[in-house]
C-alpha cells in the first residue's frame, strides 16, 4: 500500500514521503550574473578611493537585497533590492529611490548620480560640450 487516507478523508500519508529539504526549490536571491554587476560597482567605487564592503541576502518575503557600505565608517553607500521584477536603489544622497527594469542600467545611473554629487561637493562642475 503506497498511501493511507484518514477516515475523515482529509489527510493522506505516503509510504515514501518526500521531505521539503530534499526538493529543489528555486532560490529567490541574486543570480551570479546580478552579483557580478554589483561587484563591478564595488570595484569602480574602490578605484575612486572608497573602500567598500558588501553584504546581501533575502527578506522574509524572499526579495533579494544587496548593500554597499563604506568600510571605514560603516555608512551605507547604496542599498539595492529586487521587488516584483523591478530593481530599486536607495541611496543616502538622494531623497527617494532610483528604480529600473535592468540592473546594469540602474547601477550605472547610481554611479553617475553619485559622481555628480561628489564632484559638486568638491566644487568641480563639468562644462557642457560645444
Amino acid at each position: 500500500m503506497d498511501s493511507v487516507t484518514s477516515p475523515g478523508g482529509g489527510v493522506t500519508v505516503s509510504a515514501n514521503p518526500t521531505f521539503f529539504a530534499h526538493r529543489r526549490v528555486r532560490r529567490s536571491g541574486w543570480s551570479s550574473h546580478e552579483l557580478a554587476h554589483f561587484h563591478r560597482a564595488a570595484r569602480l567605487l574602490l578605484a575612486e578611493g572608497l573602500s567598500v564592503v558588501t553584504d546581501y541576502g533575502t527578506t522574509d518575503e524572499g526579495d533579494p537585497w544587496f548593500v554597499l557600505c563604506d568600510a571605514e565608517s560603516g555608512e551605507i553607500v547604496a542599498h539595492f533590492a529586487r521587488i516584483t521584477q523591478q530593481y530599486v536603489a536607495c541611496v543616502p544622497f538622494r531623497n527617494g529611490s532610483l528604480t529600473g527594469g535592468l540592473l546594469p542600467d540602474l547601477i550605472d545611473e547610481f554611479l553617475h548620480r553619485r559622481d555628480a554629487v561628489r564632484l559638486r561637493a568638491i566644487g568641480i562642475r563639468s562644462t557642457p560640450a560645444a
